[in-house]
């Protein structure tokens, strides 16, 4: 069962909307999270979801499990921007969850044009990580290739989950929207970088002034967990 939480009333002049959520190498969370923090959104609403078919164990007592997605609005940039800490697993509570999420943000005013992001795998990548994109109109394809954004041509068939999903669902209520997906070349670490890539294209065609330099601390920080790990696994004993 998904539930909306409004946490304070909004009612905004026409506003742009980033929504995206953890995938391979988490790029759509991080490009999500980062936007909220950067402009000091405020949180407005949530919405939880209960839809799971297991319960959770500590100190031999179960409890509900519980996902939430949360809902952040800053005034200054009228922006709404939409994340959570991960992606829904059964397909009815992902497609409720699309709808639940729109339908709050078509309550609170007019939606000039939704984005999204996710990652995009790339063996090959060796330099900084090209974002690839997608749009619901040849309008807003046009507008990509006017800002040198690689579109995706026919290699790419089907994009699955809310990153793509959410797109569909705009398309179908008359809403513009893009996709900016971010080349990563391992999906099992966080990829910052191509969190930065998406958050650099995004602030260039909304004109946004947006400081994309955490994001080298955040890969720091990876670099830093991987040799701490490296260094954990190399400490224990083994056979061979």
């Amino acid at each position: 069962m998904l539930k909306l939480n409004i946490v304070k009333e909004v009612h905004s002049e026409p506003f742009v909307v980033f929504a995206s959520l953890p995938d391979m190498g988490r790029v759509g969370g991080l490009t999500s999270t980062f936007l909220a923090s950067q402009f000091d959104a405020e949180l407005v609403a949530s919405i939880t979801s209960v839809e799971k078919p297991w319960v959770s164990v500590k100190d031999g007592l179960v409890g509900n499990v519980i996902d939430t997605y949360n809902i952040y609005y800053s005034d200054i940039q009228k922006l709404v921007v939409f994340s959570g800490n991960n992606q829904p697993e059964d397909p009815r509570e992902l497609f409720g969850l699309c709808t639940t999420f729109l339908d709050y943000c078509m309550s609170i005013g007019g939606i000039t044009r939704l984005y999204t992001a996710g990652g995009s795998f790339n063996e090959q990548l060796t330099e900084e990580p090209r974002v690839v994109a997608v749009a619901t109109t040849a309008t807003l394809r046009e507008l990509l290739l006017k800002f040198r954004i690689n579109v995706i041509g026919n290699e790419i068939s089907t994009i699955t989950w809310f990153n793509g999903l959410i797109l569909g669902m705009a398309a179908q209520r008359n809403i513009e929207a893009i996709g900016f997906y971010g080349e990563i070349s391992n999906k099992t670490i966080p990829q910052p970088l191509a969190a930065k890539s998406i958050v650099k294209v995004f602030g260039r065609i909304e004109g946004m002034n947006i400081d994309i330099k955490p994001f080298d601390r955040q890969y720091e920080e990876v670099l830093d967990n991987l040799e701490k790990r490296k260094g954990i696994n190399e400490s224990r004993p083994g056979i061979g």
